[in-house]
């Protein structure tokens, strides 16, 4: 063959097999496009992605919630979004992350939640590798092997901390515990803004939510320390990869906002959808537009989702560590700590060295509590109690060492308590209109004779109390009375011990009779008392206090009201409380014109569905009931 016909059929084959590769290349690239899209060898109908979008977990991944009128999501975060109509069209914002997740590969790093779920619906899917160091740090961060929700009870000192809070902990093994992640949901509320500012905009939705991610040393610090809350840990059941989901997806959430409402979209409601993603339960209360931090808790604790609790923690705040302790004291050692915080600091030694070993280091550990519960209480402690502690730390080194066996305070979990909306049917029966019916309805929380595991002790708290009076003589339905707020709490000392004491006091507002001889002369009204309290019993305590009130028809016109009031609570058995108090109001612009009044409630059976209670009331005629009480 001639050396110019080789070179030709050469050049001829090498122009061949260049146009072979480029198809060979452009058909990997139609086969790998076909399965991005669809994961079938290129065909595209084997995923239909508008079913996808409507799936649970991706409605979830997404927050897109069904409102009133429309439907979109929740957050407000335009970042959160890789579709330009991403909040309001979830097949869109799915089209749009597998696109993203191909063309532009590092997008899974911003969402590796979304990776995962596509990963898991999609299994033939072969998106690109994409390096995601920040985030791979982020999980080597989380040495988890457990996920606990955790419930501060209630503090009545704060508008936001009333109702309690709910937050997530990642629980690692090999370390101490305090150096556990959090990640808790909140309102971002500026330092400016007062309590009544933060209850309206709360209200309104003037503020945004986030989470935050903080050690579990600042919640300990925060609530069992400075608060003085007690926190109820309630570990889960959760396989590995469950957890790394929660985490992935609190990963996405990192910097996005959301609306936050204080009665529904609060911290209860986001903790239970972000749970729904790896429960596949519902988590929200049922037949209720409002959403509790403790009814998630309730949730948790049903017959179909208690297989997920693994176990309940009790962490003891500083005050119920104190007063745990105390109890625990005998006769002599409990005279011991009173004459520590009574007698000059020079006479501290010689208490100490009064007592054997033993009794030494329970009184000392007990009144090491005791000021650091003063501490909190009184934003410092004075330079006697600061020489007193370390003359107590000083004796505490003398003695041998070893650790006190304290036994641990038998308290019930708050998934014990009775629910907090409830729905109350009565027959009544009054000296002044003769028999009639009521129906109350209560959206939340408790009241003195609620089975309140838990709950902070001889308290109420209790709001949109509504009362509605059918009366025989009339035969007709009236509003008789509505309760805007009713917050009392009656600080019960639990040690005797010097400055272990609050004043008990309640606040409420609404709307009410002037006198029950009536049925037609409710009146707006502020009322509430201030005074001291008697602890009884463990589970009974009286007080006595100064009570007033507030009646007025319009802003024009109103009487107003003072005197005292005595009361008690009594605990006779688990399955029946009772509730007494007896009140002398003066009429202030005619001091001469006064009212008695008596309310008598007793409460029957111990179930967290219902109960039967009767009452016997007066204030200007006399009023008795039977009332059968449901709660959900």
């Amino acid at each position: 063959m001639k050396p110019n016909k080789m070179v030709h059929t050469w050049t001829t084959h090498q122009s061949q097999l260049k146009k072979l590769i480029k198809l060979i290349l452009i058909a990997a690239c139609c086969v790998m496009s076909g399965t991005v899209l669809s994961g079938d060898k290129g065909t595209t109908k084997k995923y239909d992605l508008a079913a996808m979008s409507s799936l649970p977990t991706w409605l979830s991944l997404i927050h897109h919630e069904k409102g009133t009128f429309t439907a979109s999501s929740e957050v407000t975060s335009p970042s959160f979004f890789l579709a330009i109509n991403g909040q309001t069209d979830p097949e869109a914002e799915l089209k749009a992350t597998i696109e993203a997740f191909t063309k532009t590969p590092t997008t899974q790093c911003r969402f590796p939640a979304r990776k995962l779920w596509l990963n898991s619906v999609m299994p033939n899917v072969l998106f690109p590798v994409a390096n995601c160091p920040e985030y791979q740090q982020y999980i080597q961060a989380f040495t988890v092997d457990s996920v606990s929700v955790v419930y501060a009870s209630g503090y009545l000192g704060n508008p936001a901390s009333m109702y309690g809070h709910v937050l997530l902990k990642f629980n690692a093994s090999g370390k101490t515990e305090l150096l556990d992640n959090t990640f808790s949901y909140g309102a971002m509320v500026p330092d400016s803004d007062n309590k009544l500012v933060y209850i309206y905009k709360g209200i309104t939705g003037g503020y945004q939510g986030h989470f935050a991610n903080q050690k579990y040393h600042h919640q300990n610090l925060a609530y069992n320390e400075t608060e003085l809350r007690d926190l109820w840990e309630y570990e889960l059941r959760l396989p590995k990869e469950k957890v790394e989901f929660l985490l992935a997806h609190l990963w996405e959430l990192e910097n996005t906002s959301m609306t936050y409402y204080f009665f529904k979209q609060n911290c209860g409601y986001q903790l239970a959808k972000l749970l729904e993603l790896v429960i596949d339960k519902p988590l929200l209360a049922p037949n209720k537009i409002w959403v509790m931090p403790f009814d998630l808790v309730m949730m948790l604790n049903k017959p179909d989702t208690e297989g997920y609790i693994n176990k309940v923690i009790y962490h003891e705040s500083r005050q119920e560590k104190l007063y745990n302790r105390f109890s625990q004291l005998n006769p002599n050692e409990r005279h011991s700590a009173e004459l520590i915080i009574s007698l000059p600091s020079d006479e501290t030694q010689r208490v100490i060295r009064s007592l054997n070993e033993e009794e030494a280091k329970r009184v000392i550990d007990t009144m090491y509590d005791y000021y650091a519960f003063l501490e909190v209480k009184n934003d410092g402690l004075s330079k006697v109690e600061i020489k007193k502690r370390k003359k107590l730390l000083a004796e505490r080194f003398r003695l041998p060492a070893g650790t006190t066996n304290w036994k641990q305070a038998d308290k019930s979990p708050p998934h014990e308590a009775q629910n907090t909306a409830m729905f109350q049917l009565s027959q009544r029966y009054n000296d002044s209109f003769g028999t009639g019916l009521s129906f109350r309805f209560r959206a939340n929380y408790y009241d003195l004779l609620n089975i309140n595991a838990a709950r902070i002790p001889f308290s109420e708290l209790s709001t949109f109390d509504l009362s509605l009076l059918y009366t025989t003589r009339d035969n007709k339905w009236s509003l008789r009375e509505f309760t805007l707020f009713n917050v009392l709490n009656l600080n019960v000392s639990q040690t005797g011990l010097a400055e272990d004491n609050f004043y008990a006091w309640s606040l409420n507002a609404g709307y009410k009779p002037n006198s029950l001889s009536c049925t037609n002369c409710s009146d707006m009204y502020v009322g509430g008392f201030i005074g001291k309290s008697i602890n009884l019993s463990e589970e009974s305590a009286g007080y006595a206090a100064l009570a007033s009130e507030l009646l007025f028809s319009d802003l024009s016109h109103g009487d107003a009201y003072i005197g005292p009031e005595i009361g008690a609570v009594l605990t006779i058995a688990p399955y029946w409380a009772t509730s007494l108090k007896v009140g002398s109001g003066f009429n202030i612009k005619h001091i001469a014109k006064h009212k008695n009044y008596i309310k008598w409630e007793q409460r029957f059976f111990e179930s967290r569905t219902f109960d039967l209670r009767t009452s016997v009331q007066y204030d200007e005629a006399f009023e008795y009931a039977i009332n059968f009480s449901t709660y959900w």
